[in-house]
Formats: structure tokens, C-alpha cells, sequence
């Protein structure tokens, strides 16, 4: 049988008829009919996709509900230490690395946000749709901006978060 068994039977202490039959018993076994027919796969069968997932997501939707931002308070731990780690998400909208006005007409609606810290002439971009990380703002009060905003940077809707970050002698 060649070079190949030899890869298959390194360990000369089992033999190849061993590792052949271990390798038979365990290759993968199409479902039969009776796998199909159960009765807890009667029961799922009886949901379209549809119906538990909802609508495809690459067709337009009518009527699409606003889009709506969740803004959790900072996490606790990391501000302790001078960090800022701020979850958030989007409800009929998806954050997405996609600009421009052609991007208007996509269904279902896709954005990004918008973040200003503590009142400042500019904000930066993020379409990652990961948690927001701040690090180097001094200690003491803070206030940031989260502006949900469509692919043409118009801002759809927006939360504040204020918080307060400890000076660097309480954090140890």
C-alpha cells in the first residue's frame, strides 16, 4: 500500500489493520431516512427558516423600523484603571465600513457611528461595530458622544455617556 500507510502508522507498536478499521469506524455516515423523520426533527420542521430567523437580510425590507442605539454605561474594571471601555449596539442597522450616498438605498440600513469626547471641535469615526475604547484622558469628569450616522454622516439618533475617571493615586 506505499508511503501513505507509513504516515498513517508512524507508531510501529499499531498495527495498520487497526489504524484502517479505526479510520472506517469513524468517517462520516450520511443521515438515513429514519435520522430524518424523528419526531424532534418533525417538530423543527414545522418553522420555516423564515419564520425563526426572520427576513433575509439581502432584500429590501419595507417600512424598516428606525434604527435605534444601546449604550452601556463604562465598564467598571477598566475605568477603575484609567480606561474607558464603552459597549454598545444598533437595532435595524448595521455597522459597516460603507460611505457615500449609493450606500442609502441598502436595505437592511447600514451606518456607522460618530464619537466626540468631552465637547470637542472634531469627533472620529468607528465602523467597526466593536466596544469603543478610550486611554490618556486625565482624571476627573467626562462626557462622551456616540452619534448613530447613515453612510453619509448624517447623524440618526445619539446617546451621552458621562462618567468620572479616578486620579491615577486611587487607581493602585
Amino acid at each position: 500500500m506505499g508511503s501513505s500507510q507509513a504516515s498513517l502508522n508512524s507508531d510501529d507498536s499499531v498495527p495498520l489493520p487497526f489504524v484502517e478499521e479505526t479510520l472506517l469506524q469513524t468517517t462520516f455516515r450520511y443521515p438515513t431516512v429514519m435520522d430524518i423523520h424523528t419526531p424532534s426533527t418533525l417538530i423543527a420542521s414545522t418553522q420555516s427558516t423564515r419564520e425563526i430567523r426572520g427576513s433575509s437580510p439581502l432584500i429590501e425590507i419595507a417600512n424598516e423600523a428606525p434604527a435605534k442605539l444601546i449604550v452601556d454605561p463604562p465598564l467598571p474594571e477598566p475605568l477603575a484603571q484609567g480606561r474607558v471601555f464603552i459597549q454598545y449596539r444598533t437595532e435595524n442597522l448595521r455597522v459597516l465600513p460603507v460611505f457615500g450616498k449609493g450606500a442609502l438605498d441598502v436595505s437592511p440600513r447600514i451606518g456607522h457611528i460618530h464619537i466626540t469626547v468631552d465637547d470637542a471641535p472634531w469627533h472620529f469615526v468607528d465602523a467597526s461595530g466593536e466596544t469603543i475604547i478610550l486611554v490618556g484622558l486625565e482624571p476627573g469628569p467626562h462626557k462622551v458622544l456616540i452619534e448613530l450616522a447613515d453612510p453619509t454622516h448624517k447623524v440618526i439618533t445619539s446617546k451621552t455617556v458621562t462618567f468620572t475617571l479616578p486620579d491615577s493615586k486611587s487607581r493602585r
